[in-house]
C-alpha cells in the first residue's frame, strides 16, 4: 500500500504539476519586480496606490519574485491603467432606496523587462467584482465578509445608511484590490 502512495507520488510530481503560484513562468534572467506607474482613469482617489501596494505585498507574500521600491530597479516593471471603477445599487427597497451596491473595477497591467522594454506579460481589461450593503437591514452579520470587515454587529444601530454604506464601499475596494493583485499575480506566473 505505501509502494503504491509513493509510486503515485512520483507519477505526480513527475507530470508537472504544481500549486498555482508557486513557479512563475517568466524568463529566468527575471528575477525581481518593481511597480511602475499606474494610471488612475477612475475617479476613486488613491486606487492607483492601493493597487501598486497590494501587488507588492502579493510578490512578498509569495515569495517567487524579489519586490524592489525603486521603479527602475528590478528586472522588471509592472505598469498599468485602471480603466474604469464603477459602483452603482443592484438591490432596492419598497421605496426605491438602494440596499446593496455592486462595484467593479477594470484595469490593463502590463509587465515589461526593465533591460529592453520587452513586454512579458499584459492583461487587457482585467475586471473584479464586489457587492456591499448599504442598509443594515441587508447586512449578513454571520458571513465571512462581514467577519473580516471593521464593523461590530453592535455598531450597526448607530450608523445611518450613508455611514455604513460608505464604510462597505471602503471594505469591497480592499476586497477588489487584493483579488487584483492575486489574479494578477496567478495570471503573470502562470503565463496567461
Amino acid at each position: 500500500m505505501r509502494c503504491t502512495f509513493l509510486l503515485l507520488g512520483v507519477l505526480v510530481s513527475g507530470c508537472g504539476y504544481h500549486v498555482a503560484g508557486n513557479q512563475v513562468a517568466l524568463p529566468s534572467d527575471v528575477h525581481s519586480v518593481s511597480v511602475g506607474t499606474v494610471e488612475n482613469r477612475s475617479r476613486e482617489f488613491g486606487l492607483d496606490k492601493r493597487i501598486a501596494f497590494a501587488f507588492e505585498q502579493e510578490c512578498l507574500r509569495r515569495g517567487a519574485l524579489h519586490v524592489t521600491n525603486d521603479p527602475g530597479g528590478g528586472d522588471a516593471v509592472l505598469t498599468g491603467t485602471i480603466r474604469r471603477f464603477d459602483s452603482y445599487p443592484v438591490s432596492f427597497n419598497s421605496s426605491d432606496a438602494a440596499l446593496q451596491y455592486e462595484a467593479t473595477l477594470v484595469v490593463d497591467l502590463t509587465l515589461r523587462r526593465q533591460s529592453d522594454g520587452a513586454v512579458l506579460w499584459s492583461v487587457r481589461a482585467l475586471r473584479e467584482v464586489e457587492e456591499y450593503s448599504a442598509s443594515s437591514q441587508v447586512v449578513v452579520t454571520s458571513s465571512s465578509q462581514f467577519q473580516r470587515g471593521a464593523l461590530n454587529a453592535t455598531d450597526l444601530p448607530n450608523l445611518t445608511d450613508v455611514q455604513l454604506a460608505e464604510t462597505q464601499k471602503s471594505l469591497a475596494i480592499e476586497r477588489l484590490v487584493q483579488d487584483l493583485a492575486r489574479d494578477a499575480y496567478d495570471q503573470m506566473a502562470e503565463g496567461f
